[in-house]
């Protein structure tokens, strides 16, 4: 008799628990900041660059996948956003990361950033998705499986994986852009613009490369591309 009681009262207290639980959904001052780092769990980013909005990072977590509705019934907040971030000078630096309970709800950690323009962008997850609007100094990614849009500028670019995907689309060109993509599966689209001289070198066990115009050694933007499976697009 003991042990029937128990189970309802151990899932009162648990639901009870979860009710008196609320998002954090608390957005970080960063407008002295310069460089933002994004580690920890693999996430869902979007950064942007607008000056006419303030310069905030939130991070949140969300459900997704067939049950998730299911989750929300029964198991309330249990998809909890429990992502760190500290500053340090003009440095952020965010830890992504879901509570215990995230993994019944399948959740995803998410961060929504507005930083200053010309601000660096490093992020060092195993697995994440990654879109950029506006103009950035540099973007630096390491990881296995990514996708990464960025649309915009970004004078140095710097991507590693083992299965990238990527889409580059440069809204101007400021000759002094650099680009190295390092990655053993890649699916690549770089655009600059017509008529743009662009110096680029493919270096792969197989590869397909599509590009209007021959490289133009010496010319920046200068993109340099190394994997063993490699399919770039490169206008």
């Amino acid at each position: 008799m003991p042990i029937f009681l128990s189970i309802p009262l151990f899932f009162m207290t648990l639901i009870s628990s979860f009710a008196d639980v609320k998002p954090i959904g608390e957005a970080f001052d960063i407008s002295s900041i310069r460089t933002i780092v994004i580690r920890g769990d693999a996430s869902s980013i979007k950064t942007t660059t607008r000056s006419d909005q303030p310069y905030r990072a939130t991070t949140s977590g969300r459900r997704r996948g067939w049950f998730s509705s299911w989750y929300s019934s029964w198991f309330f907040n249990a998809c909890k956003d429990e992502s760190q971030a500290r500053i340090d000078g003009a440095t952020l630096t965010i830890d992504m990361a879901m509570s215990a309970w995230s993994d019944i709800a399948d959740c995803a950690p998410e961060l929504s950033a507005n930083i200053p323009p010309g601000s660096a962008v490093r992020i060092e997850q195993h697995a994440f998705t990654a879109k950029l609007s506006g103009d950035f100094a540099s973007l630096g990614t390491s990881g296995k499986a990514a996708d990464i849009t960025l649309d915009g500028h970004a004078s140095r670019v710097d991507i590693s994986g083992a299965a990238v995907r990527v889409n580059l689309t440069y809204n101007a060109v400021r000759r002094n852009e650099t680009i190295e993509i390092a990655a053993q599966s890649l699916d690549a689209y770089l655009g600059f613009g017509k008529d743009v001289p662009v110096d680029y070198t493919v270096t792969a066990k197989a590869s397909y490369i599509d590009s209007l115009v021959p490289s133009v050694p010496g010319a920046r933007p200068l993109v340099n591309i190394r994997g063993d499976y490699v399919r770039a697009r490169i206008r």
